[in-house]
């Protein structure tokens, strides 16, 4: 699981935001432990429903906890992707820890924020959402990193017999990205064909 400095973290990027009552789920390193693929991460990241003239407000919420934006203007443009990167200092910490907000803006990301799932993290005091396996898969898909792919198959090979593999084949086409999961699945079940028409869970 995540070390304390990252869940602390966490804790008070989602307390801020929580507070203007936006839809969110964490993603990144923290949110695939919940799906048991365990590995070390460095930083926070969540995915949140405010619209463009809600970063102001995010900011200022943000600002209370004494979460700072890292960048000046504060929103990072990624193609069509909006994100928000900050840094926060945990106490006794003496380094600061990245956070980064990614907004949903596309239709898969609202689709994604909509299958959220509550959690319970070890060290971590109250419950939080975090986005469904298939969600995490197809973000890691698109992030397209060795890391990313290193993840996407252990999400594969942990939670096969839950995985609901139509809405996977069906976003993978939608987002261009069906020859990225087949390849994916192959190096999470060597021999094995991604299968064509699973059934929905």
């Amino acid at each position: 699981m995540p070390g304390k400095a990252i869940l602390d973290t966490l804790d008070r990027a989602w307390r801020a935001i929580d507070a203007l009552q936006v839809p969110m789920a964490v993603m990144g390193g923290i949110s695939v432990a919940v799906w048991e693929h365990v590995r070390a991460t460095q930083d926070v990241d969540l995915l949140i429903g405010a619209c463009e003239n809600d970063v102001g407000l995010v900011l200022q919420e943000l600002a209370k906890a004494k979460i700072r934006p890292k960048r000046h203007p504060p929103v990072l443009m990624l193609g069509a992707t909006r994100i928000l990167q900050c840094l926060y200092e945990p106490p006794g910490c003496f380094i600061d820890i990245q956070i980064d907000l990614l907004f949903a803006d596309s239709d898969f990301h609202r689709a994604a924020l909509a299958r959220r799932s509550p959690a319970r993290l070890p060290g971590l005091a109250q419950e939080v959402a975090v986005l469904s396996c298939e969600d995490l898969i197809l973000l890691k898909l698109l992030a397209g990193r060795v890391l990313d792919r290193v993840d996407a198959a252990a999400l594969l090979r942990a939670n096969l017999t839950s995985l609901d593999l139509a809405y996977l084949l069906d976003w993978s086409d939608k987002l261009d990205l069906r020859g990225e999961l087949a390849a994916i699945w192959s190096e999470a079940f060597p021999g094995e064909m991604l299968p064509a028409t699973p059934q929905s869970s």
